[in-house]
């Protein structure tokens, strides 16, 4: 489904928030001679700052869905769009809030055990899945911690669950990032945490990788990153973590000047999993103390970050 293809949910909702509180229409879908339909709430008139319309909206957004009819699982166009605009506003709200009603929503689910398995697929494919343009591990974790307490997750699911919840953790922001080797094409070995610079930009990437390929030029060609001004504060550690060492040797000149260019000659990053790297490129910016401050970042949030902190 394409972000573009976003129906009328989004819309009503930021009107409901910046205009009056009268009721919205609703989409309906004819299945099988049944009319389905997903109804926003109406948002009380008194309600008249912004802040206070959104948060209305997302505690109350699933006010008039049935959560008992599993038809809505077979109607994409409504239960999944809703839940795509549901994400999106819930990135606009406190984690406290979203978080709260993040566990409500799983809690109304478990209503229906299809209902609850399906809520959960999207929510995973969304918020954790690496290529998502709403990927979300913060709006995940919650989903994560009521899938690992839940009667109705079976072993595989909760194992899962489990599973990307240690993921989460690894490395959060605000963290003290995971410490490793890196070999230098020298062969010569030093740790990560020895680099001495206000800014640390961990590359993970493989340079067979297109995604990896398009993401390194994408860095080669910025303009914030090639500033003298800020590059005398950020020290770039491009690191290659997987095995086949002819990959790297053959495309290692491929790594601009300036930066270290190195891989991992005892694979521990990836045996010990100390970074998720479940999909590659995955850039990560650190303070001077090895602090996390952007995880899994594309090269315009390093970029934004680094003018904004007007190095």
């Amino acid at each position: 489904m394409r972000k573009t293809d976003i129906w009328i949910g989004v819309l009503c909702c930021f009107l409901l928030i910046a205009c009056d509180g009268k009721k919205q229409k609703s989409l309906s879908v004819n299945d099988d001679n049944k009319s389905l339909t997903f109804t926003l709430p109406e948002v009380p008139i008194m309600l008249q700052s912004p802040e206070d319309r959104l948060n209305f909206m997302v505690q109350h957004y699933w006010d008039h869905f049935n959560f008992k009819d599993t038809a809505y699982i077979h109607v994409p166009d409504i239960t999944e769009q809703a839940l795509v605009d549901y994400m999106d506003l819930l990135n606009r709200v406190p984690s406290s809030l979203s978080d709260s009603c993040l566990i409500r929503i799983m809690q109304q689910a478990s209503q229906e055990k299809k209902m609850f398995g399906y809520f959960v697929e999207i929510f995973r494919r969304y918020l954790f899945d690496p290529n998502s343009p709403l990927r979300n591990e913060e709006l995940y974790e919650p989903v994560c911690r009521f899938l690992s307490a839940s009667s109705l997750t079976d072993e595989a699911a909760r194992s899962r669950a489990q599973h990307d919840l240690k993921l989460i953790g690894m490395n959060k922001v605000g963290s003290i990032a995971a410490d490793f080797i890196y070999t230098l094409p020298s062969g010569m070995q030093k740790r990560m945490r020895d680099i001495c610079t206000p800014y640390t930009l961990l590359l993970f990437y493989n340079p067979d990788c297109h995604g990896c390929a398009e993401t390194l030029a994408t860095m080669k060609t910025s303009a914030v990153l090639n500033s003298p001004h800020i590059m005398k504060q950020v020290k770039i550690l491009a690191f290659y973590p997987d095995e086949d060492r002819e990959v790297w040797t053959k495309h290692q000149n491929e790594i601009p000047d300036g930066w270290i260019n190195s891989y991992d000659k005892e694979l521990t990053v990836l045996t010990e999993e100390c970074y998720d790297l479940k999909a590659m490129p995955a850039l990560y910016l650190l303070d001077k103390d090895k602090k996390v401050l952007l995880k899994d970042a594309t090269v315009k949030e390093i970029e934004d970050y680094l003018k904004n902190k007007s190095l």
